[in-house]
């Protein structure tokens, strides 16, 4: 496998984790990673917000309460980009009412996990939305209408 092989196949397995606990950032990474995959983490929505269009992940995994702007905002702003309209988010998050699994729906999420999660499900998770990706996705969304 050559170096440029070697950085596409890494780019499709980046995951974006924005969680402001640094114990379940760390928690996270070392799942993910000792499964494989690349782990970006941003502290904040902000952050996520600057990081996403350079890091391009496959898969993004989401806290709902953070500084400045909620997860679900920053969800919405997500959905907003063509470029990232068909990136997987999943909101990992304490705030599990049935109100708050909607608003996370309505704001254009794939997926909610609440805290605290369990290591093994949340990789199975991410195994999943990143093999299923951008066309399953598209297939949920015409099947809905």
């Amino acid at each position: 496998m050559n170096k440029h092989d070697e950085r596409t196949q890494n780019r499709e397995r980046i995951i974006l984790g924005v969680e402001d606990t640094p114990e379940d950032m760390l928690l996270m990474r070392t799942v993910l990673t000792s499964a494989g995959y690349s782990f970006v983490g941003a502290r904040d929505g902000q952050e996520c917000l600057q990081l996403v269009t350079r890091v391009k992940p496959r898969l993004i995994l989401l806290d709902v309460e953070m500084q400045w702007l909620t997860g679900f905002e920053v969800c919405r702003r997500l959905r907003q980009n063509r470029e990232l309209n068909d990136v997987p988010i999943v909101f990992l998050t304490a705030r599990n009412s049935r109100f708050d699994v909607k608003m996370g729906v309505d704001a254009g999420g794939d997926d909610y996990m609440a805290k605290p999660f369990d290591p093994q499900k949340l990789l199975v998770r991410a195994r999943y939305w990143i093999a299923r990706g951008a066309a399953g996705k598209r297939g949920r969304k015409q099947s809905a209408a």
